[in-house]
């Protein structure tokens, strides 16, 4: 499916009801107020959108300064105390409190920056699918994108290892350039009947709260696609520590979904997995070739660290990228694991 040379002025003046704003944060007041500041310098008009911010339970004065802004900002804008405090509580809360009118419910974090245009983008990316699709379009994702100013050394590494082949998957991370269908919408627009009808967030995840729904949607026989234009700008992790935590999270979660939704299935998740597996193998077998599968990974890595040199001026990359992507695969496949026969990791570290 290829987006035509429509006119985002006349195409955003023909949808009917309007767009809300999800926003759960915790602890992320700096990141919170840029997202603010450029949800007020929309493109699409502001009476077409309203803000939620679900807070769940902050202690750097995050809901306070969201608070000051409510009378700054051009669109309406809500502060909730989110009790649940996960991520899908505030999404369902979102789901039974904001206005009747609101046909649309558009993901989004703390942590994360849009364009002046990300709003009415996605308003012209949905009309154009629902003309093919009809009322069975249920979610529109976007493109993820790293921040266009990294705070440090180590968000550099991350978001270049999220950005090589062997680092994004075709999650969250995928870089795409058609719209087309996908089994996992990154920061999706929700049509909010459909969330409803398959019972809304599951509080039981978390993490992967959007690709359970998603899976959900998709067996209800709702169609999910993604369109490269409007797109998210997310912070990375800031240091190797969070990093790792971020890895070991998503793969846990990961493997309990794949038990519930198998056709969630990406074998590419499953390659560091193999590796270990091939080597152990050749060192109880064959140990004379067993350097082979590890010396080729070596190769793979520390070629993407030098590429990331080239490519991002930055000398550091050299073995920063290949540390982050051997922490990446590493604590996935650990999480992987850990899934099996273990409670799962920390849920309040984003």
């Amino acid at each position: 499916m290829k987006a035509g040379p429509t006119s985002l002025p006349d195409m955003a003046k023909r949808i009917h009801g309007r767009l809300g704003v999800v926003v759960p944060v915790l602890n992320e007041v700096r990141g919170l107020r840029l997202l603010l500041e450029d949800l007020a310098h929309q493109t699409l008009p502001a009476e077409m959108y309203e803000v939620m911010v679900l807070d769940g339970g902050s202690s750097d004065g995050t809901a306070e300064m969201a608070k000051q802004m409510v009378e700054d900002v051009p669109y309406r804008l809500q502060v909730v105390e989110n009790k649940g405090t996960t991520v899908p509580h505030a999404r369902n809360l979102a789901l039974d409190l904001l206005p009747d009118d609101v046909e649309w419910l558009v993901e989004l974090i703390g942590h994360v920056r849009v364009d002046m245009d990300h709003l009415e983008h996605r308003v012209v990316a949905w009309e154009e699918a629902e003309a093919e699709h009809g009322p069975s379009l249920a979610a529109m994702g976007v493109r993820v994108l790293g921040p266009l100013e990294r705070t440090g050394r180590v968000e550099g590494w991350v978001d270049a290892a999220l950005r090589s082949p062997f680092g994004r998957g075709g999650g969250q991370f995928a870089a795409f350039h058609e719209a087309g269908p996908t089994k996992v919408p990154a920061f999706a627009m929700h049509r909010r009947s459909a969330v409803k009808d398959v019972g809304g967030w599951d509080p039981s995840w978390p993490t992967s709260q959007d690709s359970d729904l998603s899976m959900r949607l998709l067996e209800a026989g709702g169609v999910l696609l993604r369109d490269p234009r409007p797109t998210v700008r997310m912070d990375r992790r800031p240091t190797l520590k969070h990093h790792w935590r971020m890895c070991v999270r998503y793969g846990y979660w990961r493997g309990r979904l794949l038990r519930r939704h198998p056709s969630r299935l990406d074998p590419r998740e499953f390659l560091p997995l193999f590796g270990a597996l091939l080597t152990s193998m050749l060192w109880f077998s064959l140990p004379s070739v067993a350097w082979v599968p590890v010396s080729a990974y070596v190769v793979v890595i520390v070629g993407e660290g030098v590429r990331s040199v080239v490519r991002d001026r930055a000398l550091s990359h050299a073995f920063g990228v290949p540390l982050a992507l051997m922490l990446l695969h590493a604590g996935f496949t650990a999480g992987l694991l850990q899934s099996t026969f273990s409670s799962p990791p920390r849920a309040r570290d984003r």
